[in-house]
């Protein structure tokens, strides 16, 4: 009684809808990877800016640990990105960052809003404007180390 018509016919609609899954699996990662390579390239238009190798902006979180210790804050804060609920304070300590960057480059510090709700265009616009990189304008200096060179003082100004 409780017998439905696939039981009888089986679903003729079996193969349409894995293909219509695996289409859109396939639509999905390619504009992951797009948005990926896009935001990974205007981090490198940061990253060049601020004297960085740009290859650093195209490793996965790694990307994100250099952009954290160029604002100012702890690099492992990066990894707290991936686990869920941490991933909050990730994300605070993100735009903090951005914060001190965007100081950096001559900002006001509304801009911050900006990279909160449209983290792509604020590292657009920071990447391709005419600003230069001038660290000492920041309330908290870049962390100094492995991934990051203190400013050559006997470097000509741009």
């Amino acid at each position: 009684m409780g017998e439905t018509l696939d039981h009888y016919y089986g679903n003729a609609y079996y193969g349409l809808d894995l293909l219509l899954g695996i289409l859109f699996a396939a639509i999905y990662i390619v504009f992951f990877l797009a948005f990926y390579a896009l935001n990974a390239w205007f981090l490198s238009k940061v990253f060049y800016k601020a004297g960085i190798r740009r290859w650093k902006a195209w490793v996965p979180v790694y990307n994100y640990w250099v952009f954290l210790e160029l604002g100012g804050q702890q690099g492992w804060l990066a990894i707290l990105a991936l686990i869920p609920i941490a991933n909050i304070v990730a994300w605070v300590f993100m735009c903090i960052a951005a914060y001190n960057i965007g100081i950096a480059f001559a900002k006001e510090s509304a801009w911050v809003v900006l990279y909160i709700f449209l983290p792509w265009l604020w590292l657009a616009i920071i990447g391709f404007d005419s600003s230069r990189w001038e660290p000492w304008r920041s309330p908290v200096p870049p962390r100094y180390g492995a991934n990051i060179s203190p400013p050559d003082p006997a470097a000509p100004a741009a």
